[in-house]
């Protein structure tokens, strides 16, 4: 009778230990909700974080909605938002906050980049979207960016940071982020789809118009555009060229199908490719009409953007790049630490 008692107490016991160990180590997670402001969209991701590890348990919602900020500014010409796009922004946000409650976020943090920083009422507009909806958005620097884009980028690939050079382009600009002694560095380009846009139209003696898609770009004007970037581009420090050389480092691309890396990787057949796969696959696309591109996300611009990949390849000295697919900078703002309040970087 002792003895069947002694095992009862004992299975008891290691049930106990077992359920208190299967609770101490399962990560306790949070729900935040992300939002980055780019020049061409408003990009969210929902997601369950655990704050102690700084990684993401689970995606529950990630969708990019287009919203033509840059193009607004360049039609008003006078650097501002219109009444018109800030309506549209305000009400794309407070909807998907309607629709995402399901999913109970504990905080809801943005980031605005290029069209915001060039705008000069941006700030007015996202002060009125965190009185009104709570959405608390910062217009950040293009290094802050550049440094969210590396996190992301790490956030994705799984890949060790200390190994990881990675490359974010948008519609305004840029950057390339890697980290040298120990300090994250960051590479700022002026050159992203509009700009680029800008260049074709410039070779063709057109009128920049942003609302009819442009032909298809042609392999001479893809030549002459390549030339054209390179004088564009900015310098390389050394300790990046060796990095990138280096074959134990990942050069990672970041963004979702409509970013030039998920172009490139269309066109080439493969994640993984490099610069001269990459002018094979433009050279085989050039000039074909946009119904004969349907594999691409954005027939109308696909040439455009692995024009725009090859050049930041070629002029930066990068061999060889691998497209991870991401929502923006979401998925580096949701882990990082600087962004949330305290109460939100917790669990009970």
């Amino acid at each position: 009778m002792l003895s069947n008692f002694s095992r009862k107490t004992s299975v008891a016991i290691l049930l106990g230990l077992t359920v208190f160990v299967a609770w101490h180590f399962t990560p306790k997670t949070i729900t935040r909700a992300a939002v980055d402001v780019g020049s061409g969209s408003i990009k969210l991701t929902v997601a369950e974080v655990d704050p102690h590890s700084n990684k993401i348990h689970r995606i529950l919602y990630s969708e990019e909605h287009p919203v033509p900020f840059k193009r607004d500014v360049q039609v008003g010409g006078k650097s501002i938002l219109s009444e018109k796009i800030q309506k549209v922004a305000f009400e794309t946000l407070s909807n998907l906050q309607k629709e995402l409650a399901i999913y109970r976020p504990t905080e809801w943090k943005g980031i605005a980049t290029a069209a915001s920083r060039q705008a000069k009422n941006a700030q007015d507009m996202f002060k009125k979207i965190n009185e009104d909806l709570g959405i608390d958005i910062s217009i950040i620097s293009q290094n802050e960016e550049g440094r969210l884009g590396f996190a992301t980028a790490a956030a994705v690939s799984r890949i060790p940071q200390e190994k990881i050079i990675a490359v974010d382009s948008g519609s305004g600009s840029f950057q390339i982020t890697t980290l040298i002694d120990d300090h994250l560095e960051v590479i700022e380009g002026q050159l992203g789809y509009i700009p680029s846009l800008e260049m074709l139209m410039d070779i063709r003696g057109q009128k920049l118009d942003l609302q009819t898609p442009p032909a298809t770009v042609t392999l001479k004007e893809a030549e002459l555009l390549v030339e054209r970037m390179r004088v564009k581009m900015p310098p390389v420090p050394r300790a990046f060229l060796q990095k990138s050389k280096d074959a134990a480092n990942t050069i990672v691309g970041i963004g979702n199908e409509n970013f030039i890396f998920a172009m490139g990787a269309t066109g080439v057949g493969k994640n993984t490719f490099n610069k001269e796969e990459l002018w094979q696959a433009i050279s085989h696309y050039a000039g074909k009409p946009a119904n004969e591109l349907n594999q691409f996300a954005k027939p109308d611009t696909a040439v455009l953007g692995m024009v725009l990949l090859y050049s930041i390849l070629d002029s930066m000295g990068l061999d060889q790049i691998t497209s991870y697919h991401a929502n923006g900078s979401c998925e580096g703002l949701l882990v990082d630490r600087k962004y949330w309040s305290p109460s939100s970087s917790s669990v009970s």
